[in-house]
């Protein structure tokens, strides 16, 4: 069986649908916050692009540690944080202090863990990441852990804010986004989904994106299944995921 009402803050594909189907993200009811958290992201990965600029993405250069990758490394783990617990609230979750035991129950809605981050900017060749990929055998993350480490110790821990970590940080923030608005991630500063392009590999992207993303794919039954047009005026079109 499908499922014939959205969850909010989860985007899944619909096996079977009618009119503008996909625009039920785009609904204020499902996530009011949209244009700051994408907007939000948008501004990270600019400031990575800078940090780029100075520091060759490569392998060698996986361990190159600075303040400013230190001040990024922390935005990005804050703002993954936040998507986190915006999910889990909008979902009737209740706790007042969270940690990433909590917010590892959200791949049980998402399948974050199999999302694929490529950057074909990486040398010697692309690099295709799986930001969320350790939540497949548990809960722990080893940027997060790192990110943890440096923002309670710095001076003992520094060199966890690395180029390796920061940029596993932000495809991960991208991944979150992405579970919640798919391409609609692209666009932070309006209604219209953008212009994408996918690879015959099946990443996503947009011409000034530094990353493109692999979401994963879903058995029919988990799909969701309804007309966005007839559902809409509903007075609760949207569900709460039993987290």
């Amino acid at each position: 069986m499908t499922i014939i009402k959205p969850y909010y803050r989860i985007m899944r594909p619909l096996c079977s649908y009618g009119g503008d189907a996909y625009s039920y993200m785009l609904d204020r009811k499902y996530a009011e916050d949209r244009f700051s958290l994408c907007q939000a992201y948008r501004i990270i990965e600019d400031d990575l692009k800078k940090i780029l600029e100075f520091i060759e993405p490569s392998d060698k250069n996986k361990k190159a540690y600075s303040h400013r990758i230190y001040e990024l490394f922390l935005r990005c783990s804050t703002e993954f944080e936040t998507n986190c617990k915006r999910i889990l609230f909008a979902n009737g979750y209740v706790k007042n202090k969270l940690n990433i035991k909590d917010y590892y129950k959200i791949n049980k809605a998402t399948s974050l863990s199999k999302y694929q981050v490529k950057m074909s900017l990486w040398h010697p060749k692309e690099k295709i990441l799986r930001p969320l990929g350790e939540w497949s055998n548990g809960h722990s993350l080893k940027w997060y852990q790192a990110y943890n480490c440096v923002k309670h110790d710095r001076y003992k821990n520094f060199a966890l804010a690395n180029l390796w970590n920061v940029v596993n940080a932000t495809a991960g923030g991208f991944a979150i986004l992405f579970s919640q608005f798919d391409v609609y991630t692209f666009g932070p500063y309006n209604d219209q989904e953008e212009s994408t392009e996918s690879e015959d590999d099946g990443f996503v992207y947009t011409e000034n994106s530094l990353f493109s993303i692999k979401p994963c794919k879903w058995q029919k039954k988990e799909q969701y299944s309804f007309d966005w047009n007839q559902l809409k005026d509903r007075k609760q079109p949207f569900q709460q995921y039993p987290f």
